[in-house]
């Protein structure tokens, strides 16, 4: 039985209200902040792990790097291609799940960005993932993830709450914490024109400390947990959980 985050239903219809037009143009902004929180020589090869129509893909690519996007979603890739083609780079397109996808030693850094991660019910998936980005990396490479943290959803949770984006798509969220705060669960409606969409999503919600000892746990080292893509500090005014690790120097 499939799960949420194998139905392509839910990201074609979600594609508008996750890649609006402002998350576009922050994109070049972020792929430069992502890069000041690493030390990456130019031309370095880099995984973007649930890249997406390629965003931050593309933007890496323009400014030199060697990337590989990887998304398990047919649509995003094609609409990555596209992004590509206008930008005028070349970027790697993979079509596979992030469990299965590893490269022993192929990148310099992997990325893995606007919460891509967390989604699976078994917890020891999660870690198959990381050990996934620990293994894609050369001794020294950088892992990048952003994602909301446990501590900055506590302050700002809503259990509902409508908005509308800027193409007059309303949406209604419907949220439930589960599991002592390990999981929660979403119920999102999508009304476009005449047209409503419902669908149900969920994911395993992680503190600067419990994502920090995964990271340790299989292997990573120098983990460190800033509160945004700029390297603010992991506090009370944290906007986001973005945590920066690096595969140990080969001895």
């Amino acid at each position: 039985m499939s799960t949420w985050h194998e139905d392509d239903a839910f990201w074609d219809t979600m594609a508008p209200v996750l890649f609006t037009e402002e998350r576009w143009k922050q994109a070049p902004v972020e792929a430069g902040q992502i890069l000041e929180l690493m030390e990456i020589p130019e031309g370095a090869a880099i995984l973007d792990m649930g890249c997406g129509p390629g965003r931050h893909a593309v933007e890496f690519a323009g400014r030199g790097y060697r990337v590989t996007g990887v998304d398990r979603t047919v649509k995003y890739l094609e609409l990555a291609r596209q992004a590509a083609e206008k930008r005028g780079v070349e970027v790697e397109w993979f079509n596979a799940d992030m469990r299965e996808f590893r490269r022993d030693g192929a990148f310099d850094a992997v990325v893995s960005l606007l919460t891509s991660f967390g989604y699976f019910a078994d917890p020891r998936e999660d870690r198959r993932v990381a050990e996934n980005f620990l293994a894609d990396l050369r001794p020294g490479g950088y892992l990048v993830m952003e994602l909301m943290g446990k501590e900055v959803l506590a302050r700002v949770f809503r259990p509902t709450d409508w908005h509308q984006e800027s193409d007059g798509t309303m949406v209604l969220e419907d949220r439930r914490i589960t599991d002592d705060w390990a999981w929660i669960d979403v119920r999102w409606v999508v009304l476009r024109g005449e047209r409503c969409a419902e669908h149900h999503f969920g994911h395993r919600l992680y503190s600067a400390l419990e994502l920090k000892e995964l990271l340790g746990g299989v292997g990573f080292a120098d983990v460190h947990a800033y509160g945004s893509l700029s390297g603010t500090r992991y506090d009370h005014e944290a906007e986001r959980l973005v945590v920066v690790a690096r595969k140990p120097p080969s001895r």
